[in-house]
């Protein structure tokens, strides 16, 4: 077998699998994309509510997406097991998650995470009664993804 029966087999192939599925889903499925729905319902397993208890603070307009400053307060929940942070528009939008093994911790965060356009925040806290979520959004003015 020479370089061009190996090229012209490989063209064949991707040929074939771009008729069968769109590039953008193909690449989606093999770098592990997830829709921002999805992996809320896979952190929540569907069921959550939103609560003014739980504290998001995002920009309004984020002038360098690569370092965009986000807070979450979780200290007015008790017994916070774990807080989750979902960047809608990212291609993984699952940011981050913190896990807390002590109830003797604060539950505050404060970090920076990329963004490349504008998207909607949401951020999940899973409590001893079950999920509570909060949502933002921020406007990137320099994409950072």
């Amino acid at each position: 077998m020479n370089r061009r029966s190996v090229l012209k087999m490989l063209a064949g192939g991707a040929g074939l699998l771009s008729g069968l599925m769109p590039l953008t889903a193909l690449a989606n499925k093999l770098m592990g994309k997830r829709d921002p729905i999805d992996a809320i319902k896979a952190i929540t397993g569907g069921s959550q509510s939103a609560s003014d208890k739980l504290i998001l603070k995002t920009p309004k307009l984020a002038e360098n997406g690569a370092q965009v400053p986000i807070t979450v307060d979780a200290t007015a929940l008790d017994g916070v097991k774990s807080i989750s942070l979902v960047v809608h528009e990212n291609p993984k939008p699952v940011a981050l998650k913190i896990n807390f093994d002590s109830s003797d911790v604060v539950t505050f965060a404060s970090f920076r995470v990329k963004m490349g356009k504008p998207t909607k925040v949401t951020a999940i806290a899973q409590t001893a009664s079950g999920f509570v979520t909060a949502s933002g959004s921020t406007k990137v003015t320099k994409g950072g993804c």
